[in-house]
């Protein structure tokens, strides 16, 4: 249900002792997922499987679950290059990928990390799309789970705590720092340098958001931050203002019309208004007109997908919500559902009557598609096999990255399913 942000101007919504502590409350839902469960006890051993393909130019970008970056030729019915890769075959890989490769114009960027035990090690990095060769490594002892952010040539992103080796730089690690928001500055890829670090209560797995000068993010704590990236914003590295949700914040957010619309692992979905938490400053703010929260029966993970004004967002115990983005309002007389978690985010399709319908990835198996207009159900895409990646669509087709490392092209209209490639390998299915 819908309901409206209420809280005493100055003070935080206050979070109910009963989810405290909150390592406790991830663990009982995800008990079946080892990539979580593991988290929460802090010996993460990921596997990889979540990264989106990517579409640049004439090409489709993967993260397969090893850490190797490879691609598929559009100009050549998405034969897989294999010419192009990073690391080259043969070559060490640098563990699972979770958050999706960003391509900007002629690099891609992104992230992995492995663990052994309690020791993780991540690695951020750039890539020539002409080449696929390495243009630049960053290396911290810790787990970045999210996806990078870019401005200009500042690469973003969050982390969990540092290891002791590194966290003095740029500067001593601030006491009770369990989390990072890291600003790199790649301008010289020989020497990738950190122009500043936020620090926070609690790990950052969520991938940050850039507008107008500001990063957008939250964290583990339930904090969600708004840190200045210089300029007209602020100093760099500055918190401009802050909210406390009632749980953690893993999902990236979207910015769209001066709103921020994200969820949380209390079964809340929220919208902010921008300009009213700019005025107000630093610290817990009261809420600002248009602002709300949606209560559903499920923890959000997915990024929010807004098409011809009606605000999409699905849960992890499977139910997708059709709702108002002024208002938080049900549009659906009730929430689609699919089997399984859904942490990909949904992507509108074209029909064969030339309609619109929504596609949504479930975490156990197959590809669910409703009617945009009403949420009644549709025939699917059979995956055989989960998918946790958001879904790419582009000219007719929708390419889905599965957690077996598989990724499959369907044709939009009809569901058939045209290819089946290994993202690592290329090998068919």
């Amino acid at each position: 249900m819908n309901k409206h942000l209420e809280r005493t101007p100055g003070t935080r919504i206050a979070r109910p002792r009963s989810r405290r502590p909150r390592h406790l409350a991830i663990a009982l839902l995800f008990s079946a997922s080892l990539f979580i469960l593991a988290a929460c006890i802090g010996d993460l051993d990921p596997d990889g499987g979540w990264a989106a393909p990517v579409v640049s130019g004439d090409h489709v970008y993967l993260g397969a679950k090893d850490g190797r970056i490879t691609r598929l030729d559009l100009n050549d019915n998405g034969r897989y290059d294999g010419a192009w890769g990073f690391p080259a075959p043969g070559a060490d890989t640098l563990g699972p990928i979770y958050g999706t490769p960003r391509v900007d114009g002629d690099r891609v960027l992104g992230a992995a990390y492995d663990c052994d035990g309690l020791d993780c090690s991540a690695t951020v990095f750039g890539v020539s799309t002409e080449t696929g060769q390495k243009l630049w490594t960053f290396e911290r002892q810790t787990q970045v789970v999210g996806a990078v952010a870019l401005a200009g040539d500042t690469v973003l992103f969050g982390t969990a705590q540092i290891d002791d080796e590194f966290d003095n730089d740029p500067g001593p690690g601030l006491p009770g720092a369990h989390g990072y928001l890291y600003a790199l500055d790649i301008s010289n890829p020989a020497a990738p340098t950190v122009s500043w670090r936020f620090a926070t209560t609690d790990s950052v797995w969520g991938t940050p958001v850039v507008s107008d000068e500001v990063v957008y993010f939250g964290d583990l704590d339930g904090v969600f931050h708004a840190v200045s990236l210089g300029g007209e914003s602020g100093n760099a590295g500055d918190e401009l203002w802050s909210f406390h949700a009632e749980g953690a914040i893993v999902a990236e957010p979207l910015v769209l019309n001066g709103k921020i619309y994200f969820g949380d692992f209390s079964d809340n979905f929220y919208a902010l208004d921008i300009a009213t938490r700019e005025a107000a400053g630093p610290g817990s703010n009261p809420p600002g007109p248009g602002e709300w929260s949606f209560s559903s029966d499920g923890w959000f993970w997915a990024t929010p997908l807004v098409y011809e004004n009606t605000l999409y967002v699905g849960t992890l115990n499977g139910k997708f919500y059709a709702l108002n983005p002024d208002t938080g309002a049900e549009i659906w007389a009730s929430p689609g559902e699919v089997i399984g978690q859904i942490v990909g985010g949904a992507a509108v399709i074209t029909e064969l009557n030339g309609g619109d319908a929504v596609a949504v990835p479930s975490g156990k198996d197959n590809i669910g598609v409703f009617n945009l207009a009403n949420g009644n159900e549709l025939n699917g895409f059979a995956t055989d096999g989960g998918v946790k990646a958001s879904l790419l669509v582009n000219d007719g087709f929708l390419y889905a990255h599965t957690t077996d490392d598989q990724v499959i092209k369907f044709n939009t209209a009809d569901r058939n399913r045209l290819s089946c490639i290994e993202a690592e390998t290329g090998a068919a299915c």
